[in-house]
């Protein structure tokens, strides 16, 4: 069985919360900081992914500040490769509904179950990526 699950978070505090959650619940876990880094690591581990938490705002590479929302790339790229895959974003702080939006219309194209977990309460997003895994075994 599948067990890493890649977390993609810009922010170091951040980091150590979803770190540690992740490590708590007996999983390994991979810190992409950045779209390319994420998009890397799918690449290079798609076979042994549990799974996928990603922040929607984070730079495209280092030194590579992005405004926009880089975390549906990496849902996209998650979807390519069969991943299952959750946002752990702090919606409130971006006032990010098109979020929502976006997420609900790849769900519709897709036959994919795509969770969001808003205020990055990463405890909430791990749950759900557990539940989705569950569910599609």
């Amino acid at each position: 069985m599948n067990k890493i699950i890649l977390v993609v978070e810009d922010k170091k505090t951040e980091q150590s919360v979803a770190k540690e959650l992740v490590l708590n619940n007996g999983t390994k876990v991979i810190i992409a900081n950045t779209l390319y880094k994420a998009e890397n690591f799918i690449k290079k581990f798609s076979d042994k992914l549990l799974g996928i938490i990603t922040d929607m705002h984070f730079p495209i590479d280092d030194g590579i500040n992005a405004e926009g929302a880089n975390g549906i790339s990496v849902v996209l790229t998650a979807l390519q490769h069969n991943i299952p895959c959750v946002v752990c974003t702090d919606d409130v702080a971006h006032g990010a509904q098109y979020i929502a939006l976006a997420i609900e219309r790849l769900e519709l194209l897709t036959s994919h179950t795509i969770p969001i977990s808003s205020n990055k309460d990463w405890a909430n997003a791990l749950e759900k990526l557990i539940s989705l895994t569950e569910n599609n075994q």
